[in-house]
């Protein structure tokens, strides 16, 4: 069995609850985002970083609205939404592949059956398929997308929806994400933090990935 670094293996110890982001996460597909919303933002004004957070915290069907009523881009938001699932929808079921150490550690929660759920900005479809793609489908107890609650992530709501699905205790539920504005939420609202990538507040462990201690 592959070691999960000691940080980490406190996590899968102490868990009562874990709330795993999904994209740069679970899964690598940031890249294919990027590639789909580059013609977006190419044709916005230059954005800043709270703006760029709104568009990414913010439900699909929000995102759409934003990028054509705010700044103009394409004909209705529903074009921007066909934009989007022409890019995404097959990549995740066909192509998109885990981030290093992510199956390991989330079928390891899974045996110490510590409750799990995902919590993403991304559509439900994008999030099924990715996941079932990955083999690790079954392993949560539910997908949360804010498209489907209308909650912005950045939205402390949508964590404590989280808690209520998971039935663990707020003090013991981590939640796990590359987002620095997502560690600051989860933080601020009282759960424990893993933050992948580059250290940021509120990050109670930082990893580079689910396999290696940053």
């Amino acid at each position: 069995m592959t070691q999960v670094p000691f940080g980490l293996e406190t996590v899968l110890r102490d868990a009562q609850g874990l709330i795993f982001d999904c994209d740069g996460t679970l899964l690598d597909t940031l890249d294919a985002w990027r590639e789909a919303e580059a013609a977006l933002f190419a044709a916005t004004r230059p954005l800043t970083q709270e703006e760029e957070v709104e568009i990414h915290s913010a439900p699909i069907a929000e995102t759409a609205r934003l990028f054509h009523e705010k700044y103009g881009v394409l004909g209705s938001a529903q074009e921007v939404l066909d934009h989007l699932d022409a890019h995404l929808l097959t990549f995740y079921g066909n192509e998109a592949q885990p981030i290093p150490g992510a199956l390991e550690f989330v079928h390891r929660a899974h045996d110490a059956k510590i409750p799990s759920v995902v919590l993403s900005s991304s559509p439900r479809g994008y999030l099924e398929a990715g996941l079932e793609h990955a083999g690790i489908l079954h392993c949560f107890r539910e997908l949360i997308s804010t498209e489907d609650l209308g909650i912005f992530k950045s939205d402390p709501a949508i964590f404590a929806y989280a808690l209520e699905v998971l039935g663990s205790p707020r003090s013991a539920t981590w939640g796990i994400d590359d987002a620095a504005y997502a560690i600051g939420v989860m933080h601020d609202f009282g759960l424990r933090t893993v933050k992948l990538g580059k250290p940021c507040p509120g990050a109670d462990l930082v990893v580079e990935t689910l396999e290696r201690v940053a």
